[in-house]
């Protein structure tokens, strides 16, 4: 009786769905118990687990590697005019709705600006841009960066010397000329900086920058006043224009 309403039940709940159901309940179960026999194997062989474990890192160490050759960064150094013109397109009463600008011609448009977030001291500015992504890194003295904060707390001694700081993250618009860089990832000393700590490294950076505007996660990025929205897709920055009444 109890397996018979059950059923009925089950049917009920997921009709013609039902096979695939208890093929997805079947193969999980499946998966579960090789997963155990999989531990206990390794649990009895420690030097097999061990030479897995390095195996998989290794792994993941060649398939970031791979993902890091494959970015194609472009210096910010003034006197580039393709962003411009772009943009300048853009300001004329009869120009387009927007404009998509890769990453060189965006680095033309942000050459000026960018530079100016970092510290006095950082050198080498680069973008890139990657699927949804924006990226920019730079060359800095660490110490500049952390301050005597939780962050120079938890990384110590890593944070003497230069070295290079990459952050990943999203552009919004705040308002007309200024866009707000929301950093998800901060690498710096070849460390991944946990996200809790990315505001308050971001706000030594922010003093003097409209740090009003901004979310405790981001960076004033300067764009030109005729721009309304902008948006990162399939590797560019489309800038969309302002009403013009």
């Amino acid at each position: 009786m109890v397996l018979a309403v059950g059923g009925v039940g089950a049917y009920w709940l997921y009709g013609d769905r039902l096979p695939s159901v208890l093929s997805r309940v079947a193969s999980g179960a499946a998966s579960r118990v090789t997963d155990a026999a999989t531990q206990a194997s390794e649990r009895l062989d420690s030097n097999q687990g061990a030479r897995l474990a390095s195996e998989n890192d290794a792994a993941l160490r060649a398939e970031r590697a791979t993902r890091e050759q494959a970015i194609a960064w472009v210096r910010l150094e003034p006197g580039g005019t393709a962003g411009r013109e772009a943009v300048a397109r853009l300001s004329r009463r009869n120009g387009p709705a927007y404009v998509s600008l890769r990453a060189p011609e965006l680095a033309d448009l942000l050459a000026a600006s960018v530079p100016k977030v970092f510290p006095s001291r950082a050198s080498r500015p680069d973008i890139a841009i990657v699927d949804e992504q924006l990226l920019v890194r730079t060359v800095v003295e660490l110490r500049d960066l952390a301050g005597d904060g939780a962050l120079r707390r938890l990384l110590g001694v890593a944070l003497d010397g230069r070295d290079t700081v990459r952050l990943t993250g999203t552009l919004d618009l705040v308002r007309p000329g200024l866009a707000a860089f929301r950093v998800r990832e901060l690498r710096m000393a070849g460390i991944d900086v946990p996200p809790r700590f990315i505001p308050s490294w971001l706000g030594a950076m922010r003093r003097a920058a409209a740090a009003d505007s901004l979310p405790t996660d981001a960076l004033p990025i300067p764009l030109p006043k005729v721009v309304a929205d902008v948006r990162v897709a399939n590797g560019k920055v489309t800038l969309y224009k302002a009403v013009v009444p």
